[in-house]
């Protein structure tokens, strides 16, 4: 019985331990699952659940043999830059991909209706798609973001913002009316083609420009996607890559108005130098001004386009072109001052240059040259550049004339008052042996009173006053005795004979036949060889003003010949250059973009 009780009691007391540890245990649970619901958010569950047990270092399929698909997409914010010179292409892109998870799937129903959730990217799988073409030296090329949005139904969206910097080979031959082609080339780095491929994100569009900005430099005309497949030296698979294919256009106004319209300048500067006088003494300076103003254009554009020997690019063809007509201007206004001061050499130029130059090329170029005129209005005697030794002859000739006839004068001086000191002594004489016959005879009451003597007048010869020179011929001075006497009785009227003595010569030059200009026509000057008459002064001086005025007129000729030869090659290499071989291009580009589709050309500047 007492066994029996202890049985009892025993099994009571297990009982009651055992209904403990239930009640404790289902308060637990139950606490845990109050508190499981009120703390711990729907997200954090879903995403607790996603980890758990996930591997972000393999592909996420559950079929290895099924090739994962990747849809890329590519939204052009901003075309940046383009550096010629590094030839590098910088864009503000967006790049989202999106793929299947076959891991990151679930039930909306279970986590409060959640749909999608976002994970950062470093805890799941990530394609390894790199840019090909990168040309930023602080980036790897792949695409790195922060993280990803995944759908309820296991697919993953990845959106990575990036400023992207692409090599790009930069075409300098049209610069600055260029258009340029970029790529943009992404693909798999591991993955062949049986691992994993690409496809476009958007079937009716290839790149979304939707929040583009336009840049100020650059005009974006096209974008075109293309797909292809590159092979690895590793492996014999297939690798699949996307390439983006920007079609550029340079905006010109720029360049027009910064280097093109003072170009256009400068070479109407070079056209003045043609209009300058050679005795200007600025028509070199001018020339070399303007040269040295083109090079620093020339030194402008050197440091935009690339450092290449592949392509001379078409504003630099149009620099050199001018460039060699500045020079050439140089070298011709040399010619022409030349041809200007070689009258002084009293060598007339050959008939074929007088002919070519005065007749045929006056005549198209609607010159008249007047040379009668000419010669009439030269004088060789103030031109500095003239030699002047006759001229200079005929003053020491007239100086000689003048020293002598102050020397004739002279001597006729001495010789008047020697021949009046003879006749006062004469008279002094004649006065004493009156005197003497007075005082020996009778005085008479009215003595009579001597008559005053009349004035003598003086012939000299011309070879007695003059020597042999060549002075004008005359027969001889002649010496009156004016009204007012001397107080001896006898003056030498100079003033009488020398207006005396312009007379005569007057009338022997009327009398003498005067000597007649050959007056002959212009063509006759030019193709006849006229020489003038031996010893005939005023036809050497006419003849020697003729050649130098023919050398004037020839330098004159070929200045504006010069003119319109370099005025002419201005406008066309202008139109060649700068309007013709420009718009043969855009048209050209225009014509391979109508054809182009996703094609964006609603921009476009055209000269």
């Amino acid at each position: 019985m007492a066994s029996v009780t202890r049985g009892i009691l025993y099994l009571s007391v297990t009982l009651t331990a055992v209904l403990n540890d239930v009640i404790s245990s289902y308060e637990s649970s139950t606490q845990e699952n109050h508190k499981n619901s009120v703390l711990i958010p729907d997200e954090q569950r879903l995403y607790e659940r996603l980890m758990d047990g996930y591997e972000k270092s393999v592909r996420p399929v559950r079929n290895s043999s099924s090739v994962l698909l990747v849809k890329f997409a590519l939204h052009l914010n901003q075309i940046i830059g383009l550096d010629e010179r590094h030839q590098v292409l910088t864009t503000n892109v967006f790049i989202d991909q999106q793929w299947m998870d076959d891991n990151l799937s679930w039930d909306p129903v279970e986590y409060n209706n959640i749909r999608s959730i976002r994970i950062p990217a470093s805890n799941v799988w990530l394609p390894d798609t790199f840019i090909y073409n990168n040309a930023d030296g602080g980036s790897t090329g792949f695409m790195k973001g922060t993280y990803v949005l995944v759908n309820h139904n296991g697919t993953v969206l990845w959106p990575v913002p990036v400023k992207l910097k692409s090599s790009c080979k930069v075409d300098i031959t049209y610069f600055p009316f260029d258009d340029q082609i970029c790529f943009l080339k992404f693909g798999s780095w591991i993955y062949s083609g049986a691992w994993m491929d690409y496809e476009k994100m958007y079937d009716d569009r290839a790149i979304e420009l939707s929040t583009y900005v336009n840049n100020s430099e650059w005009d974006l005309l096209s974008v075109v996607l293309e797909k292809g497949f590159r092979m690895h030296s590793c492996c014999d698979d297939t690798y699949p890559d996307l390439t983006y294919t920007l079609q550029v256009r340079r905006k010109t106004f720029y360049y027009i108005f910064n280097i093109i319209v003072p170009c256009i300048m400068l070479s109407i500067l070079t056209l003045l130098t043609f209009w300058l006088p050679p005795t200007s003494g600025e028509k070199i300076t001018l020339g070399l001004s303007v040269f040295l103003a083109f090079s620093m254009f020339m030194l402008l554009i050197a440091e935009e386009v690339p450092a290449t020997s592949e392509a001379v690019p078409l504003i630099g063809i149009y620099l050199c072109v001018v460039m060699t007509l500045t020079s050439l201007s140089v070298i011709m206004a040399v010619m022409v001052i030349n041809l200007y001061n070689r009258g002084a050499k009293t060598r007339r130029a050959p008939k074929w240059v007088r002919v070519v130059a005065l007749h045929w090329l006056s005549v198209l170029l609607r010159m008249s040259h007047d040379l009668h005129r000419l010669v009439e209005s030269i004088n060789l005697e103030n031109d500095a550049g003239i030699d002047t030794r006759k001229s200079s002859f005929k003053q020491r000739r007239q100086n000689s004339m003048r020293k002598t006839r102050e020397t004739a004068l002279s001597s006729l001086q001495e010789y008047t008052l020697s021949r009046q000191n003879t006749l006062r002594r004469r008279q002094s004489s004649a006065e004493n042996q009156a005197e003497e016959a007075l005082t020996s005879d009778l005085r008479p009451l009215n003595p009579p009173i001597p008559s005053e003597p009349e004035p003598e007048v003086i012939w000299l010869r011309r070879n007695e006053v003059y020597p042999e020179t060549s002075a004008p011929k005359t027969n001889s001075f002649e010496l009156h005795a004016s009204n007012h006497l001397h107080p001896n009785g006898i003056q030498l009227d100079i003033h009488k004979k020398e207006a005396h003595q312009s007379k005569r010569n007057k009338k022997t030059s009327d009398s003498q036949p005067k000597i007649k200009r050959p007056r002959v026509s212009n063509t006759c000057h030019i193709e006849k060889d006229f020489s003038p008459k031996e010893g005939d002064e005023k036809s050497e001086l006419y003849f020697r003003k003729l050649i130098v005025v023919e050398w004037q007129r020839l330098a004159a000729v070929v200045d504006r010949l010069l003119f319109w030869l370099y005025f002419i090659g201005t406008i066309v290499s202008y139109l060649v250059i700068l309007v013709i071989i420009p718009n043969e291009n855009y048209a050209l580009w225009n014509a391979k973009i109508n054809h182009t589709p996703y094609a964006r050309s609603d921009s476009r500047y055209t000269m």
